[in-house]
Parts: C-alpha cells; sequence; structure tokens
C-alpha cells in the first residue's frame, strides 16, 4: 500500500534536481575560477584517540560549522545534522536521530557528546539535545564509522557538539533577535575574549515558539566557560551550563487518518468522527544542569585530555491525553538523574625518519543513579509499585589505539577497547535486576594517503550499542518467561568499510564512503498473540545493511558556491520473528522477518544545496531536500512516499550587522513520521491503521544581529 502518492516519482526528481545542478556547475565553472577559502576538511578534529586533521582520519565523519549553522538558520541541532549523508531525523514527538538506520524503537540512537561529557539522559535515553541553544555551539562532529574512542553506544554513530570558547587577546561580543512563524522568536546574546592567561566565553539564549500543531515549547539556557592557560601547550578549565525547557506536545498516538486530514495543526482534537470527546495533550518540564572540569596538554609529543564532570537531570512528565477520555489512566513522573563521568586519554608523538608512531590510551568511567516516581492524580489507589523503581548503570573502559604512518603515504590505524557495564535496577514490587556486561571492541583501518589533499583507507571495526534502563524496566515489569531481564545482550555490529577524501581543488572536495554492517542481537518490540499487550523490547534475530554515502562542496568563485549530499542505504532482517497482523484478515500471527527491509529507513536520500554571492555582504541559498520512500511495517506492505522539500534563505553583511530572512519548507509539503510497524488494519479487509506524527509545515523567519 502506497501512501501520499506523488505525481513525479522520487528518482526522477532527484535525476532532474542534480542535472540542473550540474549544468549549473559546467556553466559557472567557465565564469569564475578564483580560489576562495580553506575547507572544512582542513579543520582539526577531537572525535577522535587523537586530535587529527578530517581529512587523515580513516573513518566516516562530517562537520558543520558554527558559520554554517548560521547561514542554513538551524532552529536546533538535529535541523542541522539531519542535512548530513546517513544521518535520518526519524522525530516523533521527542528528539531522534538515526544514523544509517540503526535506531531501535523506543530508546536513543547514537552517542551525544557535549565538549566530550557523554549526554545520556532519562530511563528512555531519546537524544536530548534539540535543546541546545545553536549560538552556543562552534562546530558538531558527526561519527557515521564504528569507532572505539566512545564505547557503548558507539556502533549507532557519534555526534561531538563543541562549544564556544574566548580566543587569545581577542574580546567579541554578540547579540542576536529573530522572529518567525507560529510566534517564534529566538533571543541570544554573548561575550568571549580573553584577560592575560584567562579566557571566557559567556552565553545566554531564550527561545520560545507556539508550534506548527499548537505545540508550546520555551527554553532559556546559560553557559559560561572560563579557562586558564598555564602556557600555550596546556589549559585547565570550567564549564557550567544551565537549561530549562519546558514543552507541550500532541498525544504521544497522535492522529489516526480522519484527524490528520481535519485536524492537522489543532493540538486538541475529536476521539474519532462520531465520538467528539477531545483528546488532550502531554507535557514535560526539563531543568539540566552541568559542571565539567577540563585539563588539555598538546606539547612537541605528548598530549593528554581529561575532564571531570557532572549533570543533573529533572523531569516533571505529565501523560493528560486521555484527560476526557479516561482519567484515571493520567498519570505524571518525576524523573531525576545524576551522572557523574571521568575521563582520561593521552598519547605521544613517536617520528623516526619516515616513520610516524602514536599510541594513545585513554580510561572512562560513568555513574549513572536514576529514579521514577508515579502517580494517577485521579485514581490514587492505583498500583504504582512496578512504576516507581531506581535504577543505577556504571560503566569503565579502557582503549588503546595505535596510529602509525610510514613514508608520509602509508597508514595504519589499529586499536582496542573493553567496557564493563554493571545495571542496577529495583522497583516497588519487588523486581530486581543485577547485570553486568563485558563488552569487547576493535578497530583496524589502513590508509594510503596520495597527498596533503588525498586519502583512502579501508577499515574494520567491531561495536555495541547497549539497552537502556527503560528495556530493563520493560522486561522487570510485564515481560514475563518471553522477555527476561537477565536475556537482554548489547547488540553487536561488525562494520566494513571504504572512504576516499579528495580536496581535488578549493572549488571541488569529495567525501566517498561504502560500507556493510552486519548486527547481531537487534532489538525490537516483543508481542505474544493473540494478547496485543507489549512484552518491552528484546533482542530479536540478526540484520545487514550496506550503504553508500556522498558528501561534494565547493566555492567555485565569489559568485558562486555548491553542496551536495546523497545517501544510499539498505538494511534487511536475516532472522528473526515478529508478531504481525496478517492481510486481509486482521489477525495477530508469528512472521519471519528474514529478507525484510528494515522499517523506516529510506533507501535515497539527498541535498542539492546552490549559494549565490552577487556582490560584497549579500548571500542568497537555497536547498532541495530528498527523502526516499520508505517502509512503514514489518512485513514491507505499507510504504510512505518520497518528499522533496525546499529551504531558502537571504542575509546581507555590513560590518558587524547582519540581517536574514529564511523560509524552511517553503512550498508547505505535507510530512508526517507514520507508525505501524505491525501492520495494523481498521478491520478485516480494512485500511492500514496508521499513526501520524505531524511534522513542521512552511516556516519563515526574519532575524538580525550585531557584533562588537
Amino acid at each position: 500500500m502506497q501512501l501520499n502518492n506523488l505525481k513525479l516519482s522520487g528518482y526522477n526528481k532527484v535525476f532532474i534536481i542534480w542535472l540542473i545542478t550540474v549544468l549549473i556547475f559546467i556553466s559557472v565553472k567557465q565564469l569564475c575560477a578564483e580560489e576562495t577559502a580553506s575547507h572544512v576538511m582542513d579543520e582539526i578534529v577531537v572525535t577522535s584517540t587523537n586530535k587529527s586533521k578530517m581529512i587523515d582520519i580513516p573513518a566516516s565523519i562530517s562537520v558543520i560549522t558554527a558559520e554554517e549553522l548560521s547561514e542554513m538558520g538551524a532552529k536546533n541541532i538535529v535541523e542541522a545534522i539531519s542535512k548530513i549523508p546517513g544521518v535520518d531525523n526519524v522525530s516523533a514527538k521527542d528528539s531522534a536521530i538515526s544514523i544509517r538506520g540503526t535506531k531501535s524503537s523506543m530508546a536513543g540512537g547514537p552517542v551525544i557528546l557535549i565538549d566530550g561529557v557523554p549526554q545520556k539522559i532519562g530511563d528512555y535515553r531519546y537524544d536530548e539535545f534539540s535543546f541546545i541553544p545553536v549560538s552556543q555551539i562552534e562546530r558538531i562532529e558527526v561519527l557515521r564509522s564504528a569507532g572505539i574512542a566512545y564505547g557503548p553506544g558507539a556502533a549507532r554513530g557519534v555526534i561531538n557538539v563543541i562549544t564556544k570558547k574566548g580566543k587569545t587577546g581577542v574580546f567579541n561580543g554578540d547579540v542576536s533577535v529573530s522572529y518567525g512563524s507560529w510566534n517564534t522568536h529566538n533571543e541570544y546574546a554573548g561575550f568571549s575574549g580573553s584577560v592575560n592567561r584567562w579566557d571566557y566565553f559567556v552565553n545566554t539564549a531564550n527561545y520560545s515558539t507556539d508550534g506548527y500543531e499548537e505545540e508550546e515549547e520555551d527554553r532559556i539556557s546559560a553557559l559560561v566557560k572560563v579557562g586558564y592557560n598555564l602556557s600555550d601547550q596546556t589549559r585547565i578549565g570550567i564549564r557550567g551550563n544551565y537549561i530549562t525547557h519546558d514543552q507541550i506536545t500532541v498525544d504521544g498516538f497522535s492522529k489516526f487518518e480522519w484527524q490528520k486530514e481535519n485536524y492537522r495543526r489543532d493540538i486538541h482534537f475529536p476521539r474519532s468522527e462520531t465520538d467528539p470527546t477531545l483528546i488532550w495533550h502531554n507535557s514535560k518540564d526539563q531543568d539540566i544542569a552541568t559542571a565539567a572540569f577540563e585539563f588539555s596538554h598538546k606539547g612537541n609529543g605528548l598530549f593528554i585530555d581529561s575532564n571531570i564532570s557532572w549533570t543533573g537531570y529533572e523531569e516533571d512528565y505529565r501523560r493528560s491525553y486521555a484527560l476526557y477520555t479516561s482519567p484515571t489512566s493520567v498519570y505524571h513522573d518525576d524523573k531525576e538523574q545524576d551522572t557523574y563521568t571521568a575521563t582520561l586519554s593521552g598519547g605521544y608523538d613517536f617520528n623516526i625518519g619516515a616513520i610516524s608512531y602514536t599510541p594513545s590510551i585513554g580510561l572512562n568511567f560513568e555513574d549513572i543513579e536514576f529514579s521514577n516516581f508515579r502517580i494517577y492524580p485521579y485514581d490514587p489507589a492505583k498500583d504504582t509499585d512496578s512504576s516507581i523503581f531506581d535504577f543505577e548503570e556504571r560503566q569503565y573502559g579502557v582503549f588503546w589505539d595505535n596510529d602509525l604512518v610510514l613514508s608520509e603515504h602509508w597508514g595504519l590505524k589499529i586499536g582496542g577497547r573493553v567496557d564493563r557495564v554493571e545495571i542496577d535496577f529495583k522497583d516497588r514490587v519487588p523486581n530486581k535486576v543485577d547485570e553486568s556486561n563485558t563488552m569487547y571492541s576493535w578497530l583496524i583501518a589502513p590508509s594510503y594517503r596520495f597527498s596533503e589533499k588525498a586519502t583512502v583507507y579501508i577499515s574494520a571495526g567491531r561495536n555495541y550499542w547497549f539497552p537502556t534502563p527503560r528495556y530493563y524496566a520493560w522486561a522487570a515489569e510485564s515481560g514475563g518467561d518471553l522477555n527476561r531481564p537477565e536475556d537482554l545482550k548489547p547488540e553487536k555490529s561488525l562494520t566494513y568499510e571504504i572512504g576516499y577524501r579528495n580536496m581535488l581543488h578549493k572549488t571541488i572536495n569529495i567525501n566517498l564512503t561504502t560500507y556493510f554492517t552486519e548486527y547481531n542481537d537487534k532489538f525490537s518490540t516483543v508481542y505474544n498473540p493473540p494478547a496485543t499487550t507489549s512484552y518491552g523490547q528484546k533482542n530479536v534475530g540478526e540484520a545487514e545493511a550496506r550503504g553508500i554515502e556522498l558528501e561534494v562542496d565547493g566555492r567555485l568563485c565569489r559568485y558562486f558556491g555548491y553542496r551536495l549530499a546523497g545517501t544510499y542505504q539498505k538494511i534487511e532482517w536475516k532472522s528473526g520473528q515478529m508478531v504481525v497482523y496478517d492481510h486481509p484478515s486482521n489477525d495477530r500471527v508469528f512472521r519471519d522477518l528474514d529478507g525484510y527491509r528494515v522499517d523506516h529507513v529510506p533507501e535515497y536520500s539527498g541535498l542539492v544545496g546552490l549559494d549565490f554571492y552577487p556582490f560584497e555582504g549579500l548571500k542568497l541559498g537555497v536547498d532541495v531536500n530528498y527523502t526516499g520512500s520508505q517502509y512503514v511495517d514489518y512485513l514491507n506492505r505499507i510504504k510512505y512516499s518520497s518528499k522533496t522539500t525546499c529551504d531558502a534563505n537571504i542575509s546581507y553583511k555590513v560590518n558587524n550587522w547582519k540581517i536574514w530572512v529564511l523560509g524552511k519548507n517553503i512550498f508547505d509539503r505535507k510530512i508526517e513520521y507514520v507508525s505501524n510497524t505491525t501492520g495494523r488494519l481498521t478491520g478485516a479487509d480494512g485500511e492500514p491503521r496508521n499513526y501520524y506524527y505531524i511534522q513542521d509545515g512552511a516556516y519563515v523567519e526574519a532575524g538580525i544581529s550585531v557584533g562588537f
């Protein structure tokens, strides 16, 4: 079954877009040939075991700079990184990023870091990082390959958000305000600089919106960073930030077809065509505070990086969607979490003639203490023993990495890592879980450097993704013999990769990767027919993924620049069984998953971006974004069609002032996240009973900023 059919197929659209781009490229190339500023692949990347230029790292990695964030007008991090090949925004109502189609249901995806500090927030471990103001970000590094530097979870990729800091000898300040659709306004102010050996950065930001679906969101944040430079090579610093984030969202089960068509932008809507009782909204208030101490040293040979941090998290979650349909099921969750981390890594650069050898070692420790307390305000006598629980997770890790370069051309990166995770869970039933797992990761990546501007590599690596606290809670509360907590195992991935990077010229830069990954013990939701109740998430089978990721960009001359990105990804089940709805009977049955595509993974996606600079200070940009069709259910019977959206912006800089107008999805394409993994129908011989999570429509914004 095809949803939202288009008159022009996705493949034809992609071909036409790329053809137009190539013609523009050829035409403009004839008109101008002057060189421009250095490229992002020249930048030093820290999302590795030792700091290296991006072009030299034998891994699939992309970088988005502060300037690029500003130019694209990203409201949050998810908007920005979803333009990177292999990165998909799979958000329903919570921020959710999938790298290479690896995200499981009801759980976070990649490892999220802020200045190297892991952000493992809440029992679901959703990707709670969209609330970070883009004004505080120096750059975002996205590692798609399986790396060994960041332990369990890196099998699903790594996103390292690096915040700004003061520059030696320079005082900078900036103020910005903007206003856009849905009563959206964003204000920030900051300053940075240095005094003698001290550097500092201070930023405050306020963001508020009524939302496309009347989903109100308010965020206030403050970040302070202070550092003392013992020398040009050694720095100690402290970082503190605080974020308060309040949000109301449409019912977690969202809208069926009739509600989508008639109440698309309403946060409250009738239960059905025959029942006018209103479905209400859910809400959550979050407070996040972080304090970190950092030490770094980069000498002629020796380098050291370390940090110690504490993150406090509080959330008041009110699940009130059934306030008028079934008030006794309304509940409030009070969640608290304290996270303590410590990391230490270092190494030494040995240079012996034409041979360069850099060994690195690292240690890390995490202690996460989480508690959940639930009440039913309209049914105070309801049993909550299984929903009031404490959870503690301790993770210990050590890695050893080796970089070897021979004759300035041949390179070899080889390393290993050992992680141990200990889990303690207890509720009031009492259900208890006391589990531990030891995981062994490794990586080997030979490379050949044609020149300072071109590298090719191959790699193979083993890594893991560790189940979230919520997986253990579900298994303890309702898993029974079908899904016992002690049977949960980490997902394992084995990835083979070939990569090629070449800065052929400052007018054309290429980043190309192809990969193949085997997944063992892949997680998914488990049911026991004929019941419709979920028994939680468990390891259900094996899968294989293959893909190609391409980035090409450049500035042909002072008048014209471009960005091209394309992704092909295919991930299939190789074993496992799942309870689904049979068609057309709508009965619940077991089915083998072998050979079926993993749901919600678009096979093709791409971006064409064109930038024009008619005269100094003025920039006009257009992005055409394409997301291919994808299957909605396990057995690939329901397909959501491809979507093409267009973004545009115009900005003008004069002295320290900048003004801009930008538009997102300017042709107001209707986009939804569709949920119906089991393929449920409205009844025997019926239509798919899909849930639709409405995404944003057309958005227009105007803003002004000044630096001093």
